[in-house]
């Protein structure tokens, strides 16, 4: 039976859970334009998981009930090789990535980009796959070369709101990351102050481009040196959702991770992992189940406010800068491969499915598509 049909008997913990997602999301909803409060449907609570059952706010493509969502990559290029051998690795259309990982940035060339991630995703007609995008404000992680502070002083309007009207031109929901991994020393956004106006120029660009298929993510990376993230937050009115990126076995439960899902939930935010590799692990040896993989799905599985995670199916050694970060593609090992499809298999991961399936389930979409 397709999981997202399924419908038991629920259970007294699922129903205390259910009414404290019901009290949290009593608050303003948040995004780079004003909404009012919406209700929070009992959809799927009661599917056979191991999970705690997830929290809702009623945020943008935040996915209904209990879902947490499935995303993969990455490239810079879009919708390209390490996708497409993750898809086939797992082996099964049911547990194809509802989300596909890219990156851009305002001085990019993002008419190509777009038209290659546009041809990338025609590869999967039948399937509704939506996007997730780190834009860079500065020249591709240089420390050296940022130019936050133009876009802050609406210097560089003209080519962000380009920008984001390629991002527009997608007809599916776009989960964007400006200035993803603020904090992190590597991109130089050393002042806060700067940060905030320019996260904040881009929604305003955003709200006057009217693209609504636009979610904002404020995008965290704990493994950075400054752990003061509070700092660079722009304000719930800007953001759809918190993420965070994990990599290191000794953040997957650190205390400044558990303090941002901690104050994730209290400003009302899901979160998002939107990147995750066994740093170090090479997956083709069968390394790193035991020692990343389990605590890893342990993390997802005790923390409700994470909604969705997507996973870098990528052999980073093949990058001088991330020599020693290993081999993390699943298609290489059938052991780590056959656990993770286990795992994926939990009726809580919500997959690729036909449009009329899977928006449904999706918060705010009917504000994407009344202009279909």
């Amino acid at each position: 039976m397709d999981a997202r049909r399924t419908h038991m008997h629920r259970n007294p913990l699922n129903t205390i859970l259910l009414i404290l997602s019901l009290t949290l999301s009593l608050g303003a909803m948040a995004g780079c334009t004003p909404t009012d409060t919406v209700d929070i449907e009992d959809i799927h609570y009661d599917i056979e998981s191991n999970y705690l059952p997830r929290v809702n706010f009623g945020q943008k493509y935040e996915p209904k009930g209990n879902y947490i969502l499935h995303g993969a990559g990455q490239a810079a290029n879009g919708v390209t090789i390490s996708f497409d051998n993750y898809v086939q690795g797992l082996g099964d259309l049911s547990l194809m990535p509802a989300i596909s990982m890219g990156y851009v940035a305002p001085h990019h060339n993002f008419i190509d980009w777009t038209a290659y991630m546009k041809q990338g995703l025609e590869r999967y007609p039948d399937e509704y796959v939506m996007l997730q995008v780190g834009v860079h404000f500065n020249r591709d992680e240089d420390p050296d070369n940022v130019y936050y502070e133009q876009i802050a002083d609406g210097e560089m309007d003209t080519l962000v709101k380009a920008l984001i009207l390629n991002l527009k031109s997608f007809d599916r929901p776009v989960y964007v990351r400006p200035g993803f991994e603020f904090n992190g020393e590597w991109n130089g956004y050393t002042d806060a102050s700067i940060y905030k106006r320019a996260f904040i120029r881009f929604c305003e660009l955003v709200e006057e481009a009217e693209a609504k298929n636009i979610a904002i993510l404020w995008c965290y990376n704990p493994d950075a040196s400054e752990k003061n993230y509070l700092k660079y937050y722009p304000g719930d009115e800007y953001v759809d959702w918190w993420a965070i990126d994990i990599f290191r076995i000794g953040s997957i439960e650190s205390e400044n991770t558990l303090s941002f899902l901690e104050d994730a939930e209290a400003h009302h935010k899901p979160v998002m992992i939107t990147e995750a590799t066994p740093y170090t692990f090479d997956v083709g040896a069968e390394e790193g189940w035991d020692e990343w993989f389990v605590p890893y799905f342990d993390f997802i599985r005790n923390h409700p406010v994470i909604k969705a995670t997507c996973y870098i199916n990528w052999k980073w050694t093949d990058y001088p800068q991330w020599s020693n970060w290993g081999d993390a593609r699943l298609e290489e090992s059938t052991t780590v491969l056959a656990h993770y499809i286990e795992e994926l298999s939990d009726p809580i991961y919500l997959h690729a499915g036909s449009k009329d399936v899977l928006t449904p389930l999706l918060y705010r979409y009917e504000d994407l598509d009344t202009e279909d």
